[in-house]
């Protein structure tokens, strides 16, 4: 449930209708500018320095799938795709060529979505120094208001994009939520659509029914311009005024129907099964109606409710963590079902076989809270949890981006979800948690209670083998528990301190600057481990966190590689020192420290955060998981759990079967590359991990530890207090380069797979050793995967419309050994699998023997150095920067340097490169196919 948040001193105005259904009573924050134009037409516009130098522009149509009649089933979703294939200012594939010259990208930049009841487009991190631009980006929402060209030959291509997404959302999660949906929305317009529709429809409509569509919705009283970003508002709002404020009123204004789920007499319940569904799931859920007056009343009954939910969930938690049980997941929501309807829902996630009796053990846990309420140590963590969330939030204030108050502006405009300042949502909710009283949280709680209007779903997988329960032993559960007496929770109070020892501060070895990064220092301690600290003011209280010491599971017996995997896992679910897991979290309840032990294949370390006032927290964590880490059998034990249910599910699973050809073939076989098999859950030993972990961090003198942010030479006394005593040895480690890699030449396989939907699966991938890893081959690798993705969306989606989308990802790495990758994946039309494969290969020629177009190489220029700017304002780019510094010797690149690179890189130079990345490749290529 998304938290409602007013401001206490706008309780006495009075009602402002934003829209047809809802109302508020609180205005917009003073930031905002905010109003009607004479068509009807709304714009919200707001300034905002997070990120600098950038802009974000939404267009909301307050329609969607639920408008649609039954002969245009899919059309509002169809029209969301053409509004990139022609307006009235940007023909063809104007809008996507315009923006891109600048940087801003198509998918990542530029991206729509339609739902039931709206549709939502955005370009994003728009650069807003540039004033033509700015006006451009207002044209283009100018156009999707009213001025879609809608030609018959973008129409009839776009048909088979559309097939293909079709295809590729068809899977059995969709398949089997589309069978409950009928169920859950039930008597309404709901049931009857999915917003990607009906193919009958997407190949066959007539290009009218289409336009007809879009004239009758798409008019300016349903519609919202909204400007967040770097920008002058006024001008702006001028701007908007003179540029939408053209658009004319219709003659006829088509009034805004709402569609109401009706209420149902009697409880229900679907079984949806499919073949390769790949776990099970439990849902009672009700829906109710949403409040059509958001006031101060309805904001207490909202976070009330939000606080209970909260509690459930962590009692939820706890239960699965602390006991054997039939369950793997359990948890309550309230969410967003339709305009009018939310739904309530207690979900369970059992064990396989273990239906009646994991939903048994949720409901049960559920009524205790019922019954009993929920006690006052509980409610106390959560203010003090709730507080340290929203004190952060207030001291990040200049954090928060423009993609989240633009996505508030549209709920208030579709909603009236009211929006607030960040000092306004720190006042209010202070004041709230000040005087909600724990009586008030338990009787909101109690109010949710499912009573009537239910729907109870269960979804697995298709098993002829399996009984599942009847509906009656569900219904019969319920009201067997509800009408027991529960005994209260109950809970341990938690004295014992984090660290025990008495730790003081040890002498320091040495200390260096590291001239590459302004005011960063490097102190090596008595122990021998290395710190680093490099203070930025790029976010006012963050400290970013990580640590590495070389080895990794690459030292560990291939036999012994399972448990060495699980290792850092079952550490970080036991708990540390005296605490087991849940306790932890208690104990840690209202600091803003997280650490996380992993080993990967080549290192072993830690990522963690904090704020400035947590520091030492994180730093006592760290202490001990080096020195009292815990190793809990149950942890161990639903680790097995896991992956055992994951494996009894998996025989049905294409995306295994496929993964795990790939996995083989790109390892050649490696006995090192353990799949998910029974094998592999035998192969799981406690007393192993145990041992893996205890060697990879018994030498803190072997680890290099970072901290990015908020961090000064002050700190240095505590960091040196808990990291320079824990223990450490005289010895070194590397990791083993084992030489894990495809084999030479080429590799092809087919795969055959049962399927609902049938579709094939295209997978190539590419390697070459002998590629040389720098900086600027590293650009190059960059500019060829764009390269391959323009031209794949040309060819295979544009021309073709074989595939929703093709994905390339080309890397060059240097650790265990350089090493150019090129990986090409993408679902697509069975029948046009061949020839689409051919088109594929024949791009990997062509970008050999062929130049990149000059105006796409400029294209792609552009969007690296942009991409650059808004990397560099963030602390983990920083983190990520000098830890590749530290530990491979990588200098970073600055944006006059960048631009510098770039500016020299020619057609000429993409070329040679392309040609000797991929001409000696080896290369292995994956189908997998319907039978």
């Amino acid at each position: 449930m998304k938290t409602k948040l007013i401001l206490a001193h706008f309780l006495l105005l009075g009602l402002s209708q934003v829209s047809a259904q809802f109302k508020t009573t609180f205005p917009l924050p003073k930031e905002v500018a905010h109003g009607t134009l004479p068509n009807g037409m709304q714009y919200f516009i707001m300034h905002n320095e997070w990120p600098k130098d950038r802009a974000d522009f939404y267009f909301v149509q307050n329609v969607g799938a639920i408008l649609e009649n039954d002969d245009q089933d899919g059309l509002a979703h169809f029209l969301e795709h053409m509004a990139f294939n022609g307006t009235e200012h940007f023909k063809g594939k104007g809008i996507i060529n315009m923006l891109e010259k600048q940087g801003v990208s198509f998918g990542k930049d530029i991206n729509a979505y339609t739902a039931y009841d709206e549709t939502v487009y955005n370009i994003s991190n728009v650069p807003s120094q540039d004033k033509t631009l700015l006006d451009s980006c207002m044209y283009v929402l100018h156009d999707w208001s009213g001025s879609l060209l809608l030609a018959h030959n973008e129409i009839d291509a776009e048909r088979g994009v559309i097939r293909e997404e079709w295809r590729t959302r068809r899977n059995a999660d969709y398949r089997t939520g589309e069978k409950i949906n009928k169920v859950l929305f039930e008597g309404s317009k709901y049931a009857k659509r999915n917003v990607i529709g009906d193919l009958n429809v997407i190949n066959n409509f007539k290009y009218q029914v289409l336009r007809e569509y879009y004239k009758k919705w798409y008019q300016p009283q349903n519609q919202a311009v909204v400007i967040t970003g770097d920008i002058d508002v006024t001008v702006i709002e001028k701007r908007v005024k003179e540029i939408f404020g053209s658009i004319p009123k219709p003659k006829k204004i088509n009034k805004r129907t709402y569609e109401k789920i009706p209420f149902q007499k009697e409880n229900r319940y679907v079984l949806a099964t499919d073949k390769e569904l790949q776990r099970s799931g439990i849902s009672l859920s009700y829906n109710k109606p949403k409040p059509l007056v958001q006031d101060e009343a309805e904001m207490n009954k909202s976070m009330q409710e939000n606080l209970a939910l909260q509690m459930m969930n962590n009692r939820f938690n706890e239960y699965i963590i602390n006991n054997e049980t039939a369950g793997l997941a359990f948890g309550i929501s309230n969410e967003n079902l339709s305009r009018l309807d939310s739904k309530f829902s207690l979900n369970v996630t059992p064990k396989k076989g273990k239906f009646i009796e994991a939903f048994t053990e949720a409901y049960r846990e559920f009524e205790r809270a019922v019954q009993n309420g929920f006690t006052q140590q509980e409610l106390d963590r959560l203010k003090t949890k709730m507080r340290t969330s929203y004190d952060n939030r207030l001291a990040n204030k200049d954090k928060i981006g423009n993609s989240y108050w633009a996505e508030q502006l549209q709920l208030y405009f579709l909603e009236s979800n009211p929006v607030f300042s960040v000092e306004g949502e720190h006042e209010w909710i202070n004041a709230f948690l000040n005087t909600v009283t724990l009586d008030q949280v338990n009787t909101a709680f109690k109010a949710l209670e499912p009573k009537d209007n239910l729907v109870l779903s269960v979804s697995a997988p298709e098993d002829a083998a399996m009984k599942f329960p009847e509906a009656n032993e569900y219904w019969n559960a319920i009201k067997t528990i509800s009408n027991s007496k529960l005994e209260p929770y109950k809970e341990e109070e938690l004295t014992a301190s984090l660290v025990k020892e008495e730790l003081t501060e040890r002498p320091i070895a040495k200390i260096e600057d590291i001239k590459l990064f302004a005011n960063a220092k490097k102190y090596t301690l008595a122990n021998g481990a290395k710190v680093i600290i490099y203070p930025t003011s790029l976010s006012k209280d963050q400290i970013l966190f990580s640590a590495y010491s070389a080895g990794g599971n690459s030292l560990a017996h291939w036999k012994d590689l399972p448990s060495a995997q699980i290792a850092s896992g079952v550490a970080a679910y036991s708990g540390l020192g005296d605490y087991k897991f849940t306790d932890l979290k208690k104990k840690l309840t209202g600091k803003t420290a997280t650490v996380s032990p992993y080993i990967g294949g080549l290192y072993e370390g830690f990522n963690g955060s904090s704020n400035k006032e947590s520091l030492t927290t994180l730093l006592q964590l760290t202490y001990l998981y080096f020195q009292h880490p815990r190793f809990d059998n149950s942890t161990f034990d639903k680790i097995k759990e896991q992956y055992q249910n994951k494996l009894n599910n998996a025989s049905n699973s294409n995306e295994k079967a496929l993964n795990d050809t790939i996995s083989n073939l790109n390892s050649n076989y490696s006995k090192r590359n353990w799949l998910l098999t029974q094998d592999f859950i035998n192969s799981l030993d406690l007393n192993k991990a145990i041992k893996f972990y205890t060697e990879r961090f018994s030498n803190a003198g072997d680890f290099t530890f970072l901290f990015v942010g908020n961090i000064s030479e002050k700190d240095i006394a505590a960091i040196n207090t808990y990291l320079g005593n824990i223990t450490a040895n005289d010895r070194t480690e590397k990791y083993v380069d084992h030489k894990i890699a495809m084999k030479e030449g080429k590799v092809e396989k087919t795969i055959f797979r049962t399927m609902d939907t049938p579709k094939t699966t295209v997978y190539l991938h590419l390697e070459n050793k002998e590629v040389v890893y720098n900086k600027k081959n590293k650009i190059f690798s960059y500019i060829l995967s764009e390269w391959l993705t323009k031209r794949y969306l040309e060819t295979i989606r544009e021309e073709e419309g074989g595939s929703y989308g093709v994905q390339v990802r080309a890397n060059i790495s240097q650790i265990p050994a350089p090493l150019f990758s090129l990986e090409i994946n993408f679902d697509c039309n069975p029948d046009k699998a061949d020839a689409l494969v051919k088109i594929v290969h024949a791009e990997i020629t062509r970008v050999q023997t062929e130049n990149i177009p000059a105006n796409m190489l400029e294209d792609i220029k552009q969007s690296i150095v942009k991409n650059h700017q808004e990397q560099i304002k963030q602390n983990n780019y920083w983190l990520s920067v000098i830890s590749s510094y530290a530990r491979d010797n990588e200098e970073p690149l600055d944006t006059e340097l960048l631009k510098s690179t770039l500016s020299a890189i020619t057609a000429k130079d993409v070329k040679e490169f392309t040609l000797n990345a991929l001409k000696k490749s080896n290369t292995v290529q994956v189908l997998m196919k319907a039978k």
